[in-house]
């Protein structure tokens, strides 16, 4: 793991008292722009808010490795830190996108997932909206994704 989004994982769950698994954690660092854009019109729509909840559902098997695993119990877990980012995007915004800046720099395959999954939940309500793929646009050129 890239040293820096280690050291903002163990910054985040002291931060959050939480005990979340690092693979969880960085799973969820690559879904933060995809979540600012969401933001990026000031509102989280009911459309949007369930695309995540459908999202977190998908995601969670991927993180089920033994039979004591409870998908469900790992999809309220990611719902939860997400809406803690979205409330607290002032606090988490700077750290959360200079820690994957660094993490992706040489991994095209983090970076075309960063791009889709900011498209994806731009498209969630009602299609791309100006502020939404200016939003992508900015996070693309912050986190130096090329996406001509």
């Amino acid at each position: 793991m890239n040293a820096q989004l280690h050291q903002l994982y163990i910054e985040y769950i002291k931060s959050r008292k939480i005990r979340i698994p690092e693979d969880q954690f960085i799973y969820l660092a690559k879904l933060y722009p995809a979540l600012l854009v969401c933001m990026s019109d000031g509102v989280l729509d009911k459309e949007e808010w369930d695309g995540i909840v459908m999202a977190t559902r998908g995601l969670s098997a991927e993180f089920v490795k033994s039979p004591e695993d409870d998908r469900d119990m790992i999809a309220m877990s990611f719902r939860t830190e997400i809406r803690y980012l979205l409330d607290n995007v002032d606090k988490w915004n700077k750290k959360f996108l200079n820690a994957l800046h660094d993490a992706i720099k040489d991994n095209k395959l983090d970076q075309e997932f960063i791009l889709e999954t900011m498209y994806l939940f731009a498209n969630i309500a009602d299609g791309i909206s100006d502020e939404e793929q200016e939003a992508i646009n900015k996070l693309a050129h912050r986190l130096e994704i090329d996406h001509a």
